[in-house]
């Protein structure tokens, strides 16, 4: 057997499971959480929680932007965004580097730059790594410590808790689809800037994450690396609840709903029609506004004080569900609940995610 006969879930759980405590379905988080009051004995400590990723090299939109100053960014963003995610403040960030013995200097300098750039805005400091000749290739590490009683796991959502999302979603996916289709030079002139300076920067909220985990405001999140309904079917795994989405309330910005029709020459007829009947669905997608976003949960007494968290930090947080005991996992349109299909950025799926993103919005109709 081989690996390309699992999904990318059932892998982990059940091949790495065996060897990862941290691979197990029901202990599975953004990152692995060391109990410091088991190891110092202090009841009052927090958790020192630390994640690793190792991050393709990924152009940005806007071709001004140095593309290693970029992709350091970009190795920065997706693994501190994993202890933002948790509750934590990210301290600390090493690399290992491998790079060809042709590399110029100058852009490895700038791949650092990068890398500084979101330790700068997460308030954490670079601190060493590892280097190796050979095809370029990078694997980040970042640590960072949670408050005891406010770390946040992907279990814990409550009944009745609301759901919540840390910004717009979808804009991603439009210009990543519209770029690697060849359409981006039809996107509105008003609109063009939007497109190229989103994810310049790619970190989410992280002050105003750990300051609302700080006050015990998070009962459960997690970033949105594979999109939002990756996010309810943890719910409804890791916590045995349901939830609702409302439609409406789905954060979707002007430029990417005045552009959503350009998705007519790339996606097929019917998904389209879905998406021209609820442009709103477009923030169902595959997670492509990672590193920039997480989810939450948090009880509505918590809302008004959390919203205001975020928003004193130049930050959002829109409330854009609830949590059910009812366990399905649907969506609200004009009073009308419909359930959402399991949809996910799969990295051993066998189709392209544009196709089971086709077929997803299919079955939405």
């Amino acid at each position: 057997m081989h690996i390309g006969q699992y999904g990318e879930k059932q892998f982990i759980e059940a091949v790495l499971g065996q060897f990862a405590s941290t691979a197990c379905a029901d202990s599975f988080d953004d990152a692995v959480a060391i109990d410091l009051a088991e190891l110092t004995g202090d009841r009052a400590a927090g958790y020192l929680v630390y994640s690793m990723d190792q991050p393709s090299f990924v152009r940005h939109a806007d071709p001004g932007l140095d593309p290693f100053r970029f992709y350091g960014r970009w190795i920065a963003g997706t693994t501190c965004n994993d202890i933002i995610a948790m509750g934590a403040r990210c301290r600390g960030f090493s690399l290992a580097l491998a790079a060809p013995r042709e590399t110029r200097v100058a852009d490895l300098q700038s791949l650092m730059q990068g890398i500084t750039d979101v330790l700068r805005v997460c308030g954490a400091k670079y601190e060493g790594g590892n280097f190796d000749s050979g095809d370029l290739g990078t694997v980040g590490f970042a640590w960072g410590l949670a408050p005891r009683q406010g770390i946040v796991r992907r279990g814990g959502a409550r009944p009745g808790d609301v759901i919540a999302v840390t910004g717009q979603l979808g804009l991603g996916w439009l210009e990543y689809q519209l770029r690697t289709h060849d359409l981006a030079d039809e996107i509105q002139p008003a609109d063009k800037q939007d497109f190229l300076d989103y994810k310049a920067m790619p970190i989410g909220a992280a002050d105003a994450v750990a300051v609302a985990a700080q006050r015990g405001y998070l009962t459960s999140g997690m970033d949105l690396s594979d999109g939002l309904v990756e996010f309810l079917y943890t719910i409804k795994r890791r916590s045995n609840l349901g939830c609702v989405i409302d439609c409406a309330a789905l954060p979707v910005s002007r430029a990417t709903r005045q552009n959503l029709h350009l998705l007519a020459g790339i996606i097929d007829a019917e998904a389209m029609s879905v998406l021209r009947r609820d442009p709103n669905l477009i923030a169902l997608e595959a997670g492509y506004d990672s590193a920039l976003r997480h989810a939450f949960t948090l009880a509505p007494s918590d809302v008004a004080e959390a919203t205001e968290i975020f928003k004193s930090r130049d930050a959002e947080l829109h409330i854009i569900g609830e949590t059910t005991r009812e366990t399905k996992v649907r969506v609200r349109r004009e009073g009308l609940d419909t359930e959402i299909p399991e949809f996910w950025d799969d990295k051993l799926r066998q189709e392209s995610i544009l196709d089971a993103w086709n077929a997803f919005l299919k079955e939405l109709s």
